[in-house]
């Protein structure tokens, strides 16, 4: 029998990769998708991606959507909680296990998995970012960069697209993968969709130190 799992859902390339990998699993079934969202802007935290594109996204694969919430300039502690809460629910809906797309060990995600009362699991391990841009490339996910870290990389980087591309022409400094902050991504097509999410690129803006690029549906 498969274990239900919940994955936690940006909408970026390392939660779809997750995704792949678990639909290619003899021992989990992805039952939901948790993604949080920011009270006011109506957006993926820290992504700035609109709420209605992931739920385009949930409505191509087929997996329920579970949103919560958080306050503009929330709090860890506010984050944590908010975060728990949604997971406790689901645990009483029947979900037994809590994935991410984390590349590195995080300790403060689990934590938060085990507290809610799900057991932890981290499809991406063991591997390192360099294996999982091959990976990615390698899938056939489509993805737009909707935000980067104005500190670490220039505007130019922001609504391009993912390719093999913008992996070359990255700083050496910067990592592949983004795992410290410094982008983020939204996919938009690939093998796990029905069909492609269709958006057009709208205006770019710098905001607390990020560059972000609106992403219209269309």
């Amino acid at each position: 029998m498969l274990d239900p799992v919940v994955l936690y859902w940006s909408g970026g390339k390392d939660c779809s990769l997750a995704l792949h990998t678990l639909r290619c699993s003899s021992s989990y079934r992805v039952d939901c998708l948790l993604t949080t969202l920011t009270e006011g802007y109506d957006r993926v935290t820290g992504h700035g991606v609109r709420r209605s594109l992931i739920e385009r996204q949930a409505t191509a694969l087929g997996i329920a959507l579970y949103k919560s919430y958080i306050p503009k300039q929330a709090s860890m502690s506010q984050y944590e909680a908010v975060t728990e809460a949604a997971l406790a629910e689901l645990r009483k809906q029947g979900i037994r296990v809590a994935a991410s797309g984390d590349i590195f060990q995080d300790q403060h995600r689990i934590a938060i998995f085990q507290k809610a009362g799900l057991k932890e699991y981290f499809p991406l391990w063991p591997g390192t970012t360099q294996d999982q841009i091959r990976a990615f490339l390698q899938s056939g996910l489509k993805a737009y960069v909707s935000c980067v870290d104005s500190g670490r990389l220039d505007a130019c980087f922001v609504g391009r697209t993912l390719d093999a591309g913008f992996f070359e022409q990255l700083p050496p400094h910067i990592d592949p993968c983004g795992e410290r902050g410094e982008f983020h991504t939204f996919v938009y097509d690939g093998p796990l969709f029905n069909e492609p999410i269709k958006v057009s690129l709208g205006e770019i803006v710098l905001r607390e130190s990020f560059y972000f690029c609106d992403l219209v549906p269309s």
